[in-house]
């Protein structure tokens, strides 16, 4: 009688789940493909290249409001309406004297309109006159060409996992198709003669099979499953169908045969075809995993206990899967959390109002939720940041109190907050570009990675680890155009006829009034010298300034 040798891997040598992983994914050799699909059907898919927006949004400057468009300079007063742009209509109207366009919240601006005043907020003295009690002033009510995303910026990361909300982004901005990695083609097998399929008798000594249902319900949504097997404990059938699997899947994963029992098949038989990485791990249940590879292609076996499946699964499998493409630390699944807010926020006197915020974690593992500022038709702000919460009619929640966050995704790479600059806009980090403000937030709390302040903002920073310095030029003549309060270079110009969000929405303005930015956006006349100062707030954050050049 042939009895089988019992072989045991000594816990003291076993991996632990970090370990195994990295020493895992460290020997495969996998290139992903990649494939072009059409942007409505994008949902769930992996981005494999960065996008930048073709095209300025708001394409053109826009109405916030129904309502009649104007010149600011010639409010208060009574204005002769001439004309009426719907939604969608484009008419060559110029507006070079006091008068008036009636507009619909998202027509068009005419030509010559610098202000958009309120329907309600007018008095109609005839049929086309009106009166106008109030001074408007120069950008009221418009969403300026580019306003919520500048032409040229990058709008979807390499790495990122393609949601609803930005599928949403891609069309407003004209993009049809987007090239992502193609989803992984998985097979799984199960072995045990002990098991029986779901639906037939069961005799005495058998139980029923789970591991393939329960795989397969996980794995459904985001990858394709190329086949399901269920197998009698036998070397020479498990070999054939591995074979057969891995010509037809990207990822191999098996259940039972990986521990030492006289008919556990898989361990043998990947490793005669293939090799053995990892054949044990410090988990339990799930001891006895093995990660192995076949023909350059990742194959993975599972003990057969359908606990063991789960708990590997979640803690291994998964993180596998997901590093098999360039993926960016993105969490998805976190649902509504509770976080601090960085800054304080208000609600619409009269309205429930959603607020777009960012979210980070501080160093002790909390999170801060950044409010950013919003207007109804700013789909990239929208797409953009993580969460959001929702405020009650004339809500106001101070900075630092406690809200819950309706999570979108949370990406946890290496974050930058505070002011913008071209070498660092395109840096492949969480580019949280909105001034000096969040950038102070950030270092009082201790969230995020990075902090960027200006000296304009801050005359004396302390305890920097980088700084660079940078011309700020003025182009144009006539009104000022200035900055929004969190930016250092709202320090120029101290009563802006519009505030603009960062030096990248100023192209739309050029030509039309005084506008100042940074060397590089713009060309001009040399009128100050402004010192970005760089400060590393976690210790990745600090050990990433230490390898950046800029």
């Amino acid at each position: 009688m042939f009895f089988y040798m019992r072989v045991f891997v000594k816990d003291e040598l076993l991996y632990s789940i970090e370990e195994a992983i990295r020493v895992y994914l460290s020997s495969l050799n996998f290139i992903p493909k990649t494939v072009e699909v059409e942007v409505k059907d994008s949902f769930g898919y992996v981005s494999a290249e960065d996008l930048n927006s073709p095209i300025d949004y708001p394409p053109f400057s826009r109405s916030n409001v129904d309502g009649y468009a104007l010149k600011s300079s010639c409010t208060p007063g009574e204005l002769k309406v001439i004309d009426r742009i719907e939604i969608g209509e484009f008419k060559e109207v110029h507006i070079n004297e006091c008068v008036a366009v009636e507009v619909d919240t998202g027509a068009i601006i005419p030509m010559g309109a610098d202000a958009v005043i309120k329907v309600e907020d007018v008095k109609i003295i005839s049929g086309n006159l009106i009166k106008v009690d109030k001074k408007m002033t120069f950008g009221q009510n418009i969403g300026w060409i580019g306003s919520d995303i500048p032409k040229n910026s990058i709008i979807l990361r390499k790495g990122e996992v393609i949601s609803h909300e930005k599928i949403g982004l891609l069309a407003s901005l004209g993009i049809s198709k987007v090239k992502v990695y193609e989803k992984l083609k998985v097979y799984l097998i199960a072995t045990g003669d002990e098991l029986v399929e779901p639906g037939n008798s069961l005799s005495p000594g058998k139980i029923y099979e789970s591991n393939l249902h329960y795989l397969y319900s996980k794995l459904k949504q985001n990858y394709q499953i190329v086949g399901l097997s269920l197998l009698r404990d036998d070397i020479e059938s498990i070999k054939n169908e591995i074979k057969r699997a891995i010509s037809l899947a990207d990822v191999l994963i098996l259940t039972g045969g990986t521990s030492a029992g006289e008919k556990d098949f898989v361990h043998r038989a990947i490793k005669e075809l293939g090799s053995i990485i990892v054949h044990g791990i410090k988990i339990k249940p799930g001891k006895p995993t093995i990660l192995g590879v076949v023909d350059n292609k990742p194959v993975i076996g599972l003990p057969g206990n359908i606990v063991s499946s789960v708990v590997v699964f979640d803690t291994v499998i998964s993180e596998i899967l997901r590093n098999l493409y360039p993926s960016r630390k993105e969490i998805v699944e976190l649902g509504k959390i509770k976080a601090k807010l960085a800054l304080g926020t208000k609600a619409d006197k009269y309205r429930n109002t959603l607020i777009p915020v960012y979210l980070f974690k501080s160093v002790d593992s909390s999170y801060y939720a950044l409010p950013v500022k919003f207007e109804s038709y700013m789909i990239g702000t929208f797409s953009l940041t993580e969460g959001y919460i929702m405020l009650n009619p004339n809500e106001e929640i101070e900075e630092g109190k406690e809200v819950e966050v309706n999570v979108k995704k949370f990406d946890d790479s290496i974050s930058i907050i505070g002011e913008e600059d071209k070498r660092i806009l395109n840096s492949d980090t969480k580019n949280v570009l909105l001034g000096s403000l969040p950038a102070k937030k950030a270092i009082e709390y201790k969230f995020g990675d990075v902090a960027v302040i200006s000296s304009l903002y801050s005359s004396s920073v302390d305890n920097y680890d980088r700084v660079f310095c940078r011309q700020i030029l003025v182009n144009g003549e006539g009104e000022e155009i200035g900055y929004d309060d969190w930016i250092g270079m709202s320090k120029i110009v101290k009563n802006p006829v519009v505030k603009l969000r960062s030096p990248s929405t100023i192209y739309s303005l050029l030509g039309k009034a005084k506008v100042y930015a940074p060397e590089g956006y713009i060309i001009g006349k040399k009128v100050f010298e402004e010192c970005l100062y760089m400060i590393g707030i976690s210790e990745r954050g600090k050990r990433y300034l230490s390898t950046i050049k800029v």
